[in-house]
């Protein structure tokens, strides 16, 4: 099997199974960048929704700190007694409407948890104290951007306002604290700020949330969500799964006002999903479909070297046969001709002899051109044929062919017309010019009697020899001149209807010339059919 057939033959097998493994992976990873996806926006809506319990939590403190506001009393040692029934508020600020500071008062002994109290909230007072001066026409500050929550990096001291005008959270660090203030502005009142009880607070905030032990949700129940408090640490967590230290979250979510600086980290193992069972499903297809194209290219292989086998058998077959009717050809040959001459030195002879007598050579003739096709076909084939090149004369050779097959053309009313321009003693093949114009010149009786003449014209110049032979027949197809010099290829048309032959002659002819150093084309004419033939033919003197 030569190397093209088993490039062709390994193409068959592995550009499909490179095509199903790009597009098997192709597909696994959309597959696993949908799932992936989905599993994101699950994940991000149970989060979302975490964070929506918890301000509806700070929804409904808003409405029972803003109570208080109103139930609020005006006397300081009434203001103790209000504090000491709250649990959820541990202090009060509040500025009158000219800025005085009316709780802790600024002239009445305070206690010792006021005192405590002023001196967290000594460097945010001016800032609460700004709330006093906003113009009650002054518009609202712009709300973040969705997903964009102000948050506070860890160990941050750095307040967190809500963007509301007359009311809203002011939450900032008071050493390892994290102090949450409610505030509401009244004209009538002032600036009243409620100080949260930070252990209440967190109570409160991790009663809105599940169990520790429970699981984060039916759809995804191995996983774990921790609540991160503003420096950083786990204030809650809930979820079966067990995460590393080393591993990372999946999704991170802040939390809105007043827990700006504090968010929801969400953890699962093997997010991407388990693909072992989809790889497994994957592998067995591409190997049963390798498996499958294999066993193909092992059929088409053995079946290829079957037909090689037989057709170098026929070739085989074809070429002793002919080798063993040369014998017995040539000597019919020679005997018709010996007694064609001798039938024509008596005076008495009869014409219809000798007629048959021609008749039996032309067709010894023809026979002998058909076997010279098919051995050289035969070499050809056996990458056997070689070039014997010797002096010669390539207008002798074109005369011998055109003698040769002068009674044949003769009996289809057809002129020769020979126009020699390479008379010169050149280096050529002789046997491969003549089989080469034995072809063409065959090849123009069979298909191009009906133009009644045939054209041929040599000239040597430059150690080339160009011979053309032209008929006035019907032509030959644009659309098949390209194949003309395919081996067995034959016109079908009426061009070649009724008409014997091979379809090797002019393939042979093209190798021929090829090996000779030349080429064999067909020219562009008005009317039938124009072969050039050129041929490397060096001058005999300068033979080695």
């Amino acid at each position: 099997m030569n190397l093209k057939t088993l490039i062709v033959l390994w193409t068959i097998i592995i550009v499909p199974l490179a095509l199903l493994g790009w597009l098997g992976y192709d597909r696994s990873v959309k597959e696993r960048e949908m799932r992936n996806f989905q599993l994101q926006a699950l994940i991000e809506g149970q989060l979302k929704s975490v964070d929506t319990s918890l301000q509806n939590y700070f929804a409904n403190l808003e409405e029972i700190l803003l109570q208080a506001v109103n139930d609020l009393p005006d006397e300081p040692e009434n203001i103790r007694k209000f504090l000491k029934k709250r649990s959820r508020i541990r202090q009060v600020l509040w500025f009158g409407p000219e800025g005085t500071r009316l709780h802790p008062p600024e002239k009445a002994p305070l206690t010792e948890k006021e005192k405590q109290f002023l001196e967290r909230t000594l460097g945010v007072i001016p800032r609460l104290d700004q709330n006093m001066t906003l113009e009650k026409n002054k518009p609202f500050p712009k709300e973040p951007a969705p997903g964009k929550r102000s948050s506070l990096s860890p160990k941050s001291s750095a307040p967190v306002e809500d963007p509301r005008n007359d009311r809203g959270w002011f939450v900032w660090h008071s050493g390892s604290e994290l102090v949450h203030f409610f505030w509401r502005r009244d004209p009538a009142r002032g600036l009243i700020a409620f100080e949260l009880e930070p252990v209440r607070l967190l109570a409160d905030v991790i009663g809105q949330l599940p169990a520790t032990g429970g699981e984060v949700d039916g759809s995804l129940p191995n996983a774990r969500i921790r609540l991160i408090d503003s420096s950083g640490e786990t204030a809650y967590q809930w979820g079966n799964h067990e995460p590393l230290a080393s591993d990372t979250p999946i999704t991170l979510l802040p939390l809105g006002m007043p827990l700006a600086s504090w968010h929801l980290e969400y953890f699962a193992p093997g997010f991407a999903g388990d693909n072992s069972l989809e790889w497994f499903n994957y592998a067995a297809g591409f190997f049963a479909l390798g498996a499958a194209l294999l066993g193909l290219g092992f059929y088409l292989y053995r079946e290829h070297s079957r037909e090689v086998r037989l057709a170098q058998q026929r070739v085989n077959f074809v070429s002793q046969v002919s080798h063993e009717l040369r014998t017995p050809l040539t000597n019919i040959r020679l005997y018709a001709e010996l007694l064609d001459e001798k039938l024509g030195d008596e005076p008495d002879s009869d014409p219809k002899i000798q007629q048959y007598i021609g008749v039996i050579t032309t067709e010894c003739r023809r026979l002998s051109r058909l076997i010279a096709n098919v051995l050289n076909f035969s070499r050809e084939a056996e990458k056997q044929s070689a070039t014997r090149k010797e002096p010669c004369r390539i207008d002798d050779i074109i005369r011998n062919v055109l003698t040769a097959f002068e009674p044949t053309l003769k009996a289809k009313g057809i002129k020769i017309r020979f126009r020699g321009g390479a008379n010169n003693e050149v280096i050529a093949d002789p046997d491969a010019v003549e089989q080469i114009l034995n072809n063409l010149v065959s090849n123009m009786e069979k298909y191009g009697a009906a133009g009644k003449r045939l054209d041929v014209v040599s000239e040597a110049k430059n150690n080339l020899t160009t011979i053309k032979v032209r008929d006035y027949g019907p032509g030959i197809p644009k659309k098949e001149r390209r194949r003309i010099f395919h081996p067995f290829y034959r016109i079908s048309s009426r061009l070649t209807d009724g008409v014997a032959g091979t379809g090797i002659g002019l393939p042979i002819a093209h190798k021929l010339a090829i090996k000779h150093g030349g080429t064999l084309t067909l020219e562009a004419v008005d009317k039938g059919a124009c072969f050039q033939v050129q041929l490397h033919t060096p001058p005999a003197e300068r033979m080695s």
